[in-house]
């Protein structure tokens, strides 16, 4: 149900000298005619607070909110009457966070000068922000009792009311809006949000009921009760009123989306997709509306009953409504890849994202769920393109420059993928588990390029950072077991990987070779059978080793018979071909 939210508070951006704010000045000492050096002192003072007060709005502005902070101080410190720098800086801290000091300068500003309406408007506001109602509401009374004039703010002394709950008292100010302003559209309105959201629906159909009696056409009225009378319960009031709103104004799609929710929280899809689909089918209606209604079927439609399934259809149809209707959006292309993804449509999906940043390649979100597709897929060529492309739009945002990195090391493009690595792990700020991963990552591209010493430096680099990786772990082993290289390091580091992720085919398989390059071929088998029963079964690369494992415990026929498989499958070794042929590995 869609309730008029209260009036925002007052933005208060504007000029330290709007409402009458004043620059305090700095008085010769007292007690006797001052001295011509005296003017001087005094001149070159508030030269100088203004000089402050210029600095620290600039700092402000540039967004600097600490070095503003220092120097707002500063201006008061020099001079203690300045009220423009204590309203600004009571709301630099607001925006840092620190409520008391923030509202105890917002006190000192409104108290030095009483006369200044945006101080007492910066005081409401925090009042109201750090919950203390009560008194936002009485600071509120005091500028309408100053002002009268400003009857805006009778609205958001109405609504502070409310929330503090006196709703009594804040219809009270209502009655004496309309005095003022007569019954117009935006004090029902106001008058309803505020009771709605104050839970007070009975109240609130009153006051729509009253305003219908005097102007019984108004759709905008009678839209507001059809959504109360379906909220308090009231389904064929509610139903008559939407179709009352709809025969005078048929272009109305936010009543059509209201009108479906109806339809749907009764079970009647048929008509309620109807509605959907003439509101999604209108240009004139936002996207964005349409895409919160997608968005809850997507969340309400993960169960995999029938229902779901039925959902999930009929979104998929609404998809393409609105793809239609918005093709200048990339929206719709989003969310029909969301769906696809959590189906399994892995190619579609990345399609869809794709088709998505044609209009939103600001989107940095979209990007790494294309980046993270490309990866899945092993599409290495559009992984490197695709994030050379995302570097470009966000050159100090790390993750690209990871993706790139992966990509280029995997196309043996190895001096590129370091230096695409080096770039981004230079950019990586608080982030441990991320700075790991580029560790990671330069570990695995040094082995690949030959530079041992820089991988393992590599990899000692990412287990300080994140000793209980099982990925790096596994990796670091696996690199130490081809080279025969410090191999009870190797063990132990294999052997901790598969207890943080058990039942991990490759990190079974580095467990097995590791014990196979230790000589402990007996070991070996037993962990190398455990990596086939778990998937490796498809693999070449372990049903290889499996192969060199039997021929170390004397079986070369089971041996020959693994390397054949192995061969057949592909992603064996280079040497797949001579083990077959000569019937044992290769020197």
């Amino acid at each position: 149900m869609r309730h008029p939210l209260p009036l925002l508070s007052l933005l208060l951006v504007m000029a330290t000298a709007c409402g009458g704010a004043r620059q305090a000045t700095v008085a010769p000492p007292s007690g006797g005619h001052a001295e011509p050096g005296d003017h001087t002192q005094a001149s070159d003072q508030r030269a100088r607070v203004m000089r402050l007060f210029m600095d620290a709005s600039q700092a402000r502005l540039n967004g600097q909110p600490g070095k503003a902070t220092a120097l707002f101080e500063q201006c008061i410190k020099l001079d203690p009457a300045n009220h423009a720098a204590m309203f600004e800086l009571a709301k630099l801290l607001h925006m840092q966070q620190r409520p008391t000091e923030a509202l105890a300068w917002a006190k000192k500003a409104q108290a030095g000068d009483p006369d200044n309406i945006w101080y007492r408007f910066l005081l409401a506001d925090l009042y109201g922000q750090y919950g203390q109602l009560d008194r936002s509401a009485e600071t509120f009374q005091g500028i309408v009792d100053r002002w009268p004039e400003r009857h805006e703010v009778r609205f958001q002394l109405a609504h502070t009311l409310a929330m503090a709950g006196r709703t009594d008292e804040a219809r009270k100010v209502f009655k004496d809006i309309r005095t003022h302003l007569g019954n117009g559209e935006e004090v029902v309105t106001q008058e309803y949000g505020m009771l709605a959201n104050a839970g007070k629906l009975q109240e609130a159909k009153e006051v729509l009921e009253t305003a219908l009696k005097d102007d019984p056409d108004n759709v905008a009225y009678l839209g507001m009760l059809a959504e109360l009378c379906d909220e308090m319960g009231e389904d064929e009031k509610a139903l008559e009123l939407y179709r009352r709103v709809l025969e005078a104004d048929p272009d109305d799609s936010m009543t059509r989306l209201a009108l479906a929710e109806h339809y749907y929280a009764k079970g009647e899809m048929d008509p309620a997709f109807e509605q959907l689909g003439l509101a999604f089918g209108d240009p004139d209606l936002e996207v964005d509306p349409k895409m919160q209604v997608l968005l809850g079927f997507f969340e309400m439609s993960t169960g995999g009953t029938d229902d779901s399934k039925d959902l999930v259809r009929r979104a998929y149809a609404l998809i393409d409504v609105l793809e239609r209707t918005h093709p200048e959006s990339g929206k719709p292309s989003t969310i029909r890849g969301d769906f696809l993804m959590r189906d399994g449509r892995i190619p579609e999906a990345r399609d869809a994202f794709r088709k998505a940043l044609v209009h939103e390649k600001d989107k940095f979100p979209i990007w790494m769920q294309v980046l993270q597709m490309d990866l899945q897929a092993g599409d290495h060529a559009a992984l490197r393109d695709d994030a050379q492309a995302a570097a470009e739009l966000f050159p100090t945002s790390p993750e690209p420059w990871l993706y790139l990195g992966i990509a280029q090391s995997q196309l043996k493009a190895y001096d590129p993928a370091i230096e695409a690595l080096v770039t981004g792990r230079d950019l990586v700020v608080d982030n441990d588990p991320l700075l790991a991963s580029f560790w990671t990552s330069l570990g695995d591209t040094y082995h690949s390029a030959g530079r041992h010493d820089r991988s393992d430096e590599a990899f000692d680099q990412a287990l300080r950072l994140d000793p209980r990786n099982a990925t790096t772990l596994n990796n670091y082993a696996y690199y130490l077991s081809l080279r025969g290289e410090k191999l009870e390091r190797a063990r132990e580091m294999s052997e901790q990987s598969n207890k943080l992720a058990p039942g991990q085919t490759s990190f079974e398989d580095t467990f097995a070779w590791v014990l196979h390059r230790m000589g402990r071929h007996a070991e070996a088998r037993t962990w190398i059978e455990k990596a086939l029963a778990s998937g490796g079964a498809t693999s070449g690369e372990v049903v290889e080793h499996y192969g060199d494992i039997l021929y170390a415990l004397g079986d070369q026929a089971g041996a020959v018979e693994q390397w054949r498989k192995a061969l057949a499958l592909g992603g064996a070794s280079e040497a797949i071909g001579s083990k077959v042929s000569s019937g044992r590995p290769a020197e």
